[in-house]
């Protein structure tokens, strides 16, 4: 019976991080017209832009002399109305994308928004670096502590010094992490949900890790994106990163006293952080109980 759960909860985990399902698309073409967009400016340069749409995805655009450049470009279904707010930003053209990871919630509008641009994710960095579009380091990013969190590729545009830095594994096989490190705004795409429960399917315990990794090297006046949701100060992320162990706790309880997972969930053992589950309605209580189950069984 365990097993045929596991099998259901992996299925679950793969459609999660494929993005959305069929229905839900069908959803989002239903509304198109009624998508507004957020603009959020954090620095001179740099705003954040969610469109109401879909799962609301969360762009950063860097704007400056040289053009403007993006950071994922959501749904393709609203992709045009992301352009005409980028326009109002900024006239001049889009001349980089670079993409947090290729879940088609955060590349979909790709080949619109991109139509004359250099499109940059960790599956072409190695080429990008062939064409002398980004530069790869040869040492490895440390945080306060001396823990590693890789080698990273770097990328000047508009006198700001971005740094790509891969991360795969965790949430999916192609996520990079994008931090400005001049104006001090990391995009983490969605290694980072603010107002939802991680997208880790089966590897809570490698986020758990991530998180520490992600607290100890960036600086605490670091502003963080996340690919939905709010975005973070590093003390908005160290009480997320409380949160998370608070409830891995309480799961992990249930299951040395025996407990089931369907019994944990009727337990309703995380009823107070149900809100956590409201911002991406998939990634619920439920969803977190089996996540920790699996992650630690």
């Amino acid at each position: 019976m365990l097993k045929k759960r596991n099998v259901f909860f992996w299925l679950l985990s793969l459609l999660i991080l494929i993005g959305i399902s069929g229905e839900t698309h069908n959803v989002e073409k239903a509304k198109s017209q009624e998508t507004n967009a957020s603009v959020i400016k954090l620095t001179k340069n740099i705003s954040r832009i969610t469109l109401q749409f879909g799962l609301r995805p969360n762009t950063a655009a860097l704007t400056g002399p040289d053009g403007v450049l993006l950071v994922d470009t959501g749904h393709k279904d609203v992709a045009d109305q992301l352009v005409l707010t980028v326009k109002e930003l900024k006239k001049g053209a889009i001349k980089y994308i670079i993409n947090t990871h290729l879940h088609h919630d955060h590349a979909g509008g790709n080949d619109i928004a991109g139509k004359n641009a250099e499109i940059i994710n960790l599956n072409n960095l190695s080429q990008c670096v062939s064409k002398g579009v980004v530069s790869q380091s040869k040492e490895e990013l440390k945080g306060k502590s001396g823990t590693p969190l890789g080698k990273f590729y770097l990328l000047n545009f508009n006198g700001e010094q971005i740094k790509l830095i891969p991360y795969p594994g965790v949430h999916s096989s192609t996520d990079l992490i994008i931090y400005f490190s001049s104006s001090g705004v990391a995009h983490m795409g969605d290694l980072l949900l603010t107002q939802s429960f991680p997208a880790v399917g089966p590897n809570v315990q490698k986020y758990m890790g991530f998180l520490e990794i992600i607290i100890d090297f960036f600086p605490s006046e670091t502003k963080f994106i996340g690919g939905h949701g709010r975005d973070y100060s590093m003390n908005d992320l160290k009480e997320y990163q409380k949160m998370l162990l608070t409830t891995i706790e309480i799961v992990r309880r249930e299951m040395k006293n025996g407990k089931t997972v369907e019994e944990t969930k009727s337990a309703k053992v995380l009823e107070r952080w149900k809100d956590w589950g409201v911002y991406l309605e998939f990634l619920n209580t439920d969803y977190w109980i089996n996540a920790v189950y699996i992650s630690y069984q």
